[in-house]
């Protein structure tokens, strides 16, 4: 199912939350995205399309919205395509489109699902696109990223990103000041590390709970 995308806001949204260079957007990033000023990077996990299920994992809501098909992912990423961009992806349907490079993020063995456990290897892995990018910030690493995790480093939602690899490609991708911009901000996980490393960052997130749970982690003064 094709999800079209709502119209244009007439005026400029109004910050669910903004403080010492952190903004917040609570609403749908289609919407908001054209009334937002330069940023420096994108760095974003969309809805990959696969209509995420919980698979035995009870009393955890897994739902996702735009996650029905991968078009909302495809249309916003091509809304941002000549900006510098990073983005995670499914490891058997890259985004299309003209990228730089992918890179593998192996995520360990302590996770992963997929297909049929007789007959399919465990999908332990992503793939991470990138564009538009100039030069990397310290040494040539690596194209495969190993930031291991476990179940229970899900805390704050269903596809939770590891905040030391954030940190990571942050790090590698931009510089103290320069501002970050997440489409689908989620928990926070991107602002959250934007804060910790020196960069501003402006998030938008269709689904108030996790608002709410992303001013929650800005507001702790350590986070791991």
């Amino acid at each position: 199912m094709v999800e079209a995308a709502p119209p244009s806001l007439a005026a400029p949204p109004t910050p669910y939350y903004e403080r010492n260079g952190i903004t917040i957007f609570h609403g749908d990033c289609r919407d908001i995205l054209p009334h937002l000023g330069p940023v420096d990077l994108v760095l974003t996990d969309p809805p990959y399309g696969i209509a995420l299920e919980e698979h035995g994992r009870s009393g955890y809501d897994w739902t996702i919205q735009g996650d029905s098909s991968s078009s909302l992912g495809e249309s916003v990423l091509s809304s941002v395509a000549n900006l510098p961009t990073v983005t995670f992806a499914p490891l058997k349907r890259p985004w299309p489109g003209k990228w730089r490079q992918i890179l593998i993020w192996d995520k360990g063995p302590a996770v992963g699902g997929g297909g049929d456990p007789l007959t399919c290897f465990k999908q332990t892995a992503e793939l991470i696109q990138f564009r538009n990018t100039g030069h990397l910030n310290g040494g040539r690493d690596s194209a495969v990223l190993r930031f291991w995790i476990a179940p229970n480093d899900y805390h704050y939602h269903p596809v939770e990103k590891p905040l030391p690899l954030i940190r990571y490609l942050i790090q590698k991708f931009t510089r103290v000041d320069e501002t970050i911009l997440d489409p689908f901000m989620g928990s926070g996980t991107t602002l959250r590390a934007a804060k910790d490393l020196g960069r501003r960052a402006i998030g938008i997130e269709i689904e108030e709970r996790y608002c709410e749970i992303a001013v929650k982690r800005l507001a702790q003064e350590v986070l791991c």
